[in-house]
């Protein structure tokens, strides 16, 4: 008796909970979902910086380290990959994310720099040289997917349907007018016309195999560096100048390298902050 008496009062609290419930506590959640933006772990650099942060800056300061400009050179050679389809390009850009995987799975060029006490003070070059070396990847692998115009999440496409319906005035004050804030609204007009821009985007896969072709000889490298064991000064020396020069080489590739431009464009026009990445 005491037990099913112990059941009844169970049974009346949870209807109670139940009955307690309106339709009008119930909020339909908005279909405007934000999609995720893939991370190309780029490092951000802190803003303000105090006195201590400067002096102690100063005190482990490390001496500059030069380029090779023959290795720049070679780095910079490529030549065009008989490449005609998009399944071609995204195979090979997967290999080169392949070997970024590995790498990173060991450490990175960052760990390489800093299991010696003579190249520990450069650690910062490893750590941009993995950073760089993500984005080189993941911008190849874009340029791969979107070289005959650019495919749109279920975001994307809404945003450009909603764009060329309303037109930009209408949709700037459909937006202010559910509240949003103004920055936000103007990054995503950006976006909105950049994707329409490119909607007709044709770059050849032969061109994109000049950047592959590039891209592989600085993987390689990239892979040897992580691997490298510093046995003696010249070996300190050659370690710390390749390490140098192919930063140099992938940091310019940004600016210099016509399918890597477009494919920073996208991520710099694209409107979301990393929130999911790979690895």
């Amino acid at each position: 008796m005491k037990y099913v008496c112990v059941v009844v009062l169970m049974l009346v609290m949870v209807t109670g909970c139940e009955n307690g419930v309106n339709d009008e506590d119930v909020v339909e959640k908005s279909s405007f979902q934000m999609p995720v933006k893939e991370n190309t772990w780029v490092r951000k650099e802190t803003m303000r910086k105090t006195k201590a942060d400067v002096f102690s800056n100063a005190k482990n300061a490390v001496a500059k380290v030069a380029v090779d400009p023959a290795l720049f050179a070679k780095l910079k050679k490529s030549s065009a990959l008989p490449i005609s389809t998009q399944r071609e390009c995204s195979e090979l850009a997967n290999g080169l994310d392949k070997t970024r995987r590995e790498v990173q799975k060991r450490g990175g060029v960052w760990h390489a720099y800093e299991r010696d006490k003579k190249t520990k003070p450069y650690s910062n070059n490893g750590m941009q040289l993995d950073s760089q070396t993500n984005r080189l990847v993941f911008s190849i692998k874009h340029i791969c997917k979107n070289a005959k115009g650019i495919h749109l999440d279920g975001w994307g496409t809404k945003t450009v349907e909603r764009y060329e319906r309303m037109g930009k005035e209408g949709y700037i004050n459909y937006f202010i007018n559910l509240g949003e804030v103004q920055g936000d609204i103007d990054r995503w007009v950006r976006f909105a016309e950049f994707a329409i821009k490119n909607r007709e985007r044709n770059v050849t896969y032969s061109s994109i195999g000049e950047s592959i072709d590039k891209a592989k000889l600085v993987l390689n490298l990239y892979d040897d560096l992580s691997k490298r064991k510093i046995t003696d000064d010249v070996g300190l020396q050659r370690f710390l100048t390749e390490g140098t020069t192919l930063l140099s080489v992938i940091n310019e590739s940004f600016s210099d390298d016509p399918r890597l431009v477009l494919a920073s464009q996208y991520e710099e026009m694209f409107p979301f902050e990393d929130i999911e990445g790979e690895m």
